[in-house]
């Protein structure tokens, strides 16, 4: 998962287990899912919610989240940014990614929101699109330390809640190896 480096845990866990074969996937946010539920993954570090109730889940830390906003953005050099100041403003995701995002007309910023079928699919179609100024997206400040770009200013966010980083696995997934695993990701990135 972007935003969450893994090398550590996966050396301790290897050096533990060394009878077990540790792969390590990169993931989309988009992806996390269908890796689990298909088997190409055992564990996988997530963003909550799932949208399955299909998982164990470990949570282990929040994360902030952060506005991803053009460099020529009128709100690009504050050093924090509340949601409500970025109503005016084109949210490039689907709003139930952001609820906070209401503002007080919540009809008209629905509005200004473009149709499903018209938003970048990826975050490298999202963050093009806030680079070309066309409006702005909000990601988890770990994710923000992995699409670096000079025309793209990442402010903190105020208003918003955080997201929960954990660990998920199918919950038909039962092994001891996994167990093991997740003591070692716990004892390395905290338990909320």
């Amino acid at each position: 998962m972007p935003g969450v480096i893994v090398t550590p845990i996966v050396r301790q866990f290897r050096a533990l287990a060394p009878e077990v074969n540790v792969q390590v996937l990169h993931t989309a946010p988009t992806d996390q899912v269908d890796y689990l539920l298909d088997g190409r993954v055992d564990v996988c570090f997530v963003r909550l919610p799932l949208p399955v109730d299909t998982f164990e889940i470990v949570p282990l830390f929040p994360e902030s989240r952060v506005a991803a906003l053009s460099d020529e953005h009128p709100l690009a050099q504050a050093q924090t940014v509340h949601i409500t100041e970025l109503t005016p403003y084109r949210l490039l995701q689907d709003s139930a990614d952001v609820p906070e995002w209401r503002g007080t007309d919540f009809d008209a910023a629905a509005a200004r929101n473009r149709p499903e079928t018209e938003r970048p699919t990826s975050i490298e179609e999202s963050l093009e699109a806030v680079a070309s100024g066309t409006g702005f997206i909000v990601v988890p400040a770990g994710l923000a330390g992995f699409y670096r770009r000079p025309d793209i200013r990442y402010v903190q966010l105020a208003g918003v809640a955080p997201r929960m980083v954990a660990l998920a696995y199918a919950k038909n997934r039962k092994m001891p190896s996994i167990d093991q695993f997740a003591r070692i990701v716990i004892a390395a990135l905290g338990s909320a």
